[in-house]
């Protein structure tokens, strides 16, 4: 299938975080002495809950006291540190709650003792991944669903190479300091200039386009005069505009040789298209057939004649490609795409498909936090306001109010209570002016923002524990935009068109759901990933991550505390040169038995002799058969296994290899506008 990649221009800006190093992987089981030379071997624990960051746990045990051996199970708590970009779970504080030795009752209590001695207080690690599944085997509920709005956005459909320019409303047209008679549009990234009786000049891809009529017809131009050039250099020097470079990672450009065809937005626009007439490809066991053509997940259902399109994680269907689309929920699908293959080539859209294994995986990863050790004496970077006065708006439903016209979501609680969030740390004053502190506790209203209002997204930032030095703190992908739906699937954005603020000089971007081509993708051991169709973010307030490029990057271990600097705020299971009391003496166990031992939630202790072969534990040297019949608690065996054992995990296809991507149908490359200050918040 011949690629090929649309480029939307957004109005608001993202930032590259740096990338975090995957930390080596813990290795099970982990074997310890005790009391008495005994040896306890403590198989990969398995998580049952995780409520705020307390994470429950539990691992099967063997016991060895010379030559006597025996096997059991213990349940422990303790303090989730979460690193996603690092793919690890360092359960600290660590408490034993149960210990079960069915063959050694008079022994366990003596047993316990020994083992909270070695264990309480201590820490251990578990992958991320392994976390992930072990949520979903154990029905993990979403405790957080949005009230969402599916408005459709206007569609574009093309069948040649084209690129989206978005303006945030209607054009602010603002004039350029030191150039008499110029103005560019303030309320978009792109750089867009034009003086009376002169055309309209689009500076992207490297060169100038014009057109007679700001939503005219671009073609590429000999060039506007010098002003405009000397201008161009200097707003993009000064990050105040989005060059629009349109290349991938490697230098090369994403047209090729060919030229976009321009389209202009300034409201809700999603942009569809094809490598010249479409094309379809039927899809296996299904009446469907997709669009192999297009970049974009667009589907040709061949019972009713309908096309269905996926675009933010919302599903939208049309009679035909270029009339009005509708927008259809996700549970009122044709049956068919919930049996596409997990091997077809259009098999990313299964995460936004309820009931599939790879929606209901992408459901629990927006329930886990990235979390994060904070100093307690981190400031906040400078909160700037246009105008230097605060021009405060009500949020709706609460007795809170925000600062609409400041560069980070400033919110008053009341008179001498006010808190921020910048970079997911929450900081409170009692002065909207400051000094600002790390706060050690939120109001409960403010978990209580609706989704109608822009600054929503803080609702899904945390504070989990307070020490005289330091803040546990978290967020959820919520705060970068990924939702739960009531559908049963997550969905990028809330849908609500938030009004910007903009003034004569300044504007300050409000999040948006359309423009962009988002879309998310499932089948890499990564978990669930995101992409945009070749867009230029401006995020508000810093969210996300990305870069010019067909690229890929994994929405879900976005961790936006690498921002703070390593020495203001620590993440990773070892805290990344923060000391972590460990559990002394361990060592990999190795043998025939290899992490092949699991417990399941009433203690009993089973073994995999082969691929759903399993035995349960009945005493000392005696294991029994799994019956036949007893398929359920195969399946779940199996499902646990697979959650530590990614090479048997599903048949899918490896990541690629660098930053490149396969189609992300609905998504596609990534783009980046890296704008941090001036007018854009942060």
């Amino acid at each position: 299938m011949k690629k090929f990649v649309m480029v939307s221009m957004l109005l608001f800006s993202l930032k590259a975080f740096p990338a975090t190093p995957p930390a080596e992987q813990p290795r099970w089981p982990q074997e310890y002495k005790i009391a008495n030379e005994r040896k306890v071997t403590v198989f990969q624990p398995q998580a049952e809950s995780l409520k705020d960051n307390v994470l429950k746990a539990r691992a099967a045990l063997r016991v060895q006291d010379g030559k006597n051996e025996s096997y059991g199970s213990m349940v422990v708590t303790g303090s989730a540190m979460i690193s996603k970009d690092q793919a690890r779970v360092d359960i600290r504080d660590l408490k034993i709650q149960q210990v079960t030795l069915p063959s050694l009752t008079e022994q366990e209590k003596s047993l316990k003792e020994e083992m909270e001695k070695q264990f309480t207080g201590k820490s251990m690690e578990i992958s991320y991944a392994s976390l992930l599944k072990n949520l979903e085997v154990n029905g993990e509920q979403v405790k957080k669903v949005a009230d969402l709005k599916n408005t459709p956005p206007q569609f574009i459909f093309s069948t040649v190479p084209s690129l989206l320019i978005m303006v945030d409303g209607e054009p602010v047209w603002t004039d350029i300091k030191g150039v008499k008679g110029v103005q560019r549009i303030l309320n978009s990234s792109a750089l867009i200039m034009h003086e009376d009786k002169k055309p309209y000049y689009l500076w992207a891809l490297g060169k100038w386009f014009e057109a007679s009529e700001l939503h005219g017809e671009y073609r590429i131009s000999k060039g506007p005069s010098s002003k405009y050039e000397m201008t161009k250099d200097d707003l993009i020097k000064e990050k105040k505009v989005d060059p629009i470079a349109g290349k991938t990672t490697d230098g090369k450009s994403i047209y090729g040789n060919a030229t976009p065809k321009i389209f202009i937005a300034t409201k809700p626009t999603e942009l569809l298209q094809s490598d010249g007439d479409p094309q379809y490809q039927s899809i296996s066991g299904t009446s469907l057939l997709y669009m192999s053509n297009s970049s974009n997940s667009i589907f040709l259902d061949s019972k009713s004649n309908e096309y269905y399109v996926l675009v933010s994680g919302r599903w939208f269907k049309n009679k035909d490609l270029s009339g009005d689309w509708a927008y259809v929920s996700a549970k009122e699908l044709p049956a068919d795409f919930k049996k596409i293959p997990a091997n077809s080539p259009v098999a990313e859209i299964l995460v936004s498909v309820p009931g599939t294994s790879q929606s209901t995986e992408a459901l629990i990863a927006t329930q886990i936090p990235q979390t994060a050790t904070v100093k307690r004496d981190l400031k906040p970077q400078k909160i700037e306001c246009d105008q230097g006065r605060i021009q405060w708006e009500k949020i709706t439903g609460t007795s809170l109010e925000y600062a609409k016209n400041c560069n980070s979501p400033l919110i008053k609680v009341e008179d001498k209570m006010y808190y921020v969030v910048q970079n997911a740390v929450w900081f409170s004053s009692d002065s909207p002016a400051g000094p600002w502190v790390v706060a050690v506790a939120v109001p409960k209203e403010i978990y209580n923002i609706p989704a109608s209002s822009p600054l929503y997204y803080v609702t899904y930032v945390h504070i989990y524990s307070v020490t005289k030095d330091v803040v546990t703190v978290g967020y959820t992908p919520g705060y970068n935009g990924t939702y739960v739906s009531p559908d049963g699937t997550i969905v990028y954005g809330t849908g609500y068109n938030y009004p910007s603020y903009q003034s004569s000089t300044v504007w300050y971007p409000a999040s948006a759901t359309y423009g962009f081509g988002a879309g998310y993708g499932w089948g890499y051991t990564d978990g669930f990933f995101m992409g945009f169709a070749m867009s230029t973010m401006m995020y508000p307030w810093g969210w996300g991550t990305c870069c010019w490029g067909g690229v890929y990057v994994n929405v879900d271990v976005t961790n936006v505390y690498t921002k703070w600097g390593k020495h203001s705020v620590i993440t990773g299971p070892t805290g990344r040169g923060m000391t972590v009391n460990t559990i002394g003496g361990a060592k990999f166990a190795r043998g025939n038995n290899d992490n092949i031992v699991y417990t399941r939630k009433d203690g009993q202790v089973y073994r995999r002799t082969g691929k759903d072969s399993w035995q349960r534990y009945s005493g000392p040297g005696t294991w029994s058969d799994v019956a036949r019949d007893n398929q359920s608690v195969k399946n779940e065996l199996e499902n646990m296994h697979a959650s530590g054992n990614f090479n048997e995990r599903r048949d899918l296809p490896e990541r690629p290899a660098g930053d490149h991507q396969p189609l992300l149908r609905g998504g596609g490359g990534f783009g980046g506008g890296g704008f941090r200050g001036g007018g854009f918040r942060r």
